[in-house]
């Protein structure tokens, strides 16, 4: 009883509402988290929980999160001893074990498949995924072992054009977009020297690893992806793509695009959708060998769009029309998949970027750059014997636990709260309330003899 007790009194009021514990076992899970400190005072999974409840909760940064760690009863919820500072959760970061946040994610995901939260929205039957390239953050001054490098014209006051040299980081991650609830799936960081295309290759790789050839169905593609190695490999993990197709010079675009012109659209159909108006002809082809090399037969859609949106100037309302040209190739059964399908899938990967690392970069700051180029981490012996800072995976840490915070409370919203069914608020909003409800603690319940606290 007392045990009890303690957990509901410890516990803030979003995470009792949120089934962390009974659905997701997060509790346990996360007493796993490891980091490279020897005996420190305050646990790696203390610092995972302050950190998920930063996030959780839309915090800007590591010093907004301190005022939380002075509280005792935050303390208590994340079981530390005692009050800390951003200096340790810096510190602590640093050297993450990496492996141990994925398999937390990837745990979660197939529990939320396995009580079917991804099946509403799917495509025939099917559960889609889309692949995209994110910058998380730049820099011309803080640099790391990791840090991609560009040069960048920047103009000097006296009006001349000087090169500098930017570092950044960018990685590929993959996310559900057929769902109204849309998980963050996994991810992978470009490593220097490299580009992103070869990163989607060591994630498409992990990814048949850590949740198997059917977790998702369809894969939704850049045009950066329309490769022969791409698709070899996604024949092996048994996934079908639909890639956006902008390579002119492609001998497949080339004859598609020739097949074309010689006939009129195989189909015109109006579509709308919020407030944008869109007059749409589409032409198909099946079974067109993708290059001489590699002559895997795809199919070509190509669509000529008339997209006609409602604009404001001077205070006045006015319609805008622009003329929009689309292509794509797909693996997927024409007979299954007709071409205004495909078209509709085509268009469906830009919501993974308005819906999923949009929503991330503009209200979870995703690119506010908390950790990177920390030159005080944990020690670590090395191969001639002396100790040296372990490899930096602070960056990496972040974006982990922003997606496992990004994933449950995306649930919980859509899934479970009943404020957002019926009034429809944003998930700011939603965000803002809860985090006011924290500070609303039931106050002591007391015995009506002599005032001593009743026992349970």
């Amino acid at each position: 009883m007392y045990e009890k007790a303690r957990s509901q009194a410890t516990a803030t009021p979003l995470l009792r509402a949120i089934p962390l514990n009974k659905v997701f076992d997060f509790r346990s899970a996360s007493d796993t988290l490891t980091d490279a400190r020897q005996n420190p005072d305050i646990a790696a999974p203390a610092v995972f929980r302050a950190v998920f409840h930063g996030f959780l909760f839309r915090f800007s940064s590591f010093q907004q999160l301190e005022s939380e760690l002075a509280t005792p009863a935050f303390q208590r919820w994340i079981d530390a001893d005692r009050c800390f500072g951003d200096d340790v959760l810096r510190y602590s970061l640093c050297g993450f074990d990496l492996s141990r946040l994925e398999t937390m994610l990837v745990q979660i995901n197939r529990t939320l498949k396995r009580n079917k939260a991804l099946d509403p929205g799917r495509v025939q039957g099917r559960i889609v995924a889309a692949l995209d390239g994110v910058e998380v953050l730049s820099s011309f001054s803080r640099c790391c072992e990791t840090c991609l490098e560009r040069l960048i014209r920047c103009p000097q006051p006296d009006g001349s054009i000087a090169e500098r040299i930017q570092y950044y980081h960018r990685f590929v991650g993959c996310q559900i977009v057929s769902s109204p609830l849309k998980p963050l799936l996994a991810l992978e960081w470009v490593q220097p020297g490299e580009g992103e295309d070869t990163a989607a290759l060591r994630l498409f790789e992990r990814m048949g690893e850590l949740y198997g050839p059917r977790f998702f169905d369809i894969l939704l593609l850049d045009s950066l992806y329309a490769q022969a190695p791409v698709l070899r490999l996604l024949d092996r993990l048994r996934w079908d793509a639909v890639i956006t197709f902008k390579q002119e010079r492609r001998d497949l675009y080339q004859d598609a695009l020739g097949l074309f012109q010689t006939r009129s659209a195989d189909l015109v159909f109006e579509h709308q959708r919020e407030g944008i108006q869109r007059r749409v002809q589409l032409w198909h082809a099946a079974d067109l060998p993708f290059t001489r090399d590699y002559p895997r037969l795809v199919g070509v859609v190509h669509s000529q769009e008339e997209v006609t949106r409602q604009k404001i100037r001077g205070g006045q309302p006015y319609k805008q029309t622009t003329l929009q040209r689309w292509c794509w190739i797909s693996t997927l059964n024409d007979k299954v998949f007709p071409a205004p399908l495909i078209w509709q899938l085509g268009h469906l990967r830009w919501r993974n970027e308005n819906n999923g690392w949009n929503d991330l970069t503009q209200n979870w700051a995703l690119k506010h750059g908390f950790l990177h180029a920390c030159r005080h981490r944990p020690q670590a012996a090395s191969a001639d014997g002396k100790p040296h800072p372990v490899p930096t995976r602070g960056l990496a840490a972040v974006v982990l636990i922003l997606s496992l915070a990004f994933n449950l409370f995306s649930a919980f919203v859509l899934l479970h709260s009943k404020l957002f069914r019926r009034d429809h608020p944003t998930l700011i909003e939603v965000a803002r309330q809860l985090y006011r409800s924290v500070d609303k603690r039931p106050p002591p319940i007391r015995s009506p003899g002599d005032g001593s606290p009743a026992s349970s």
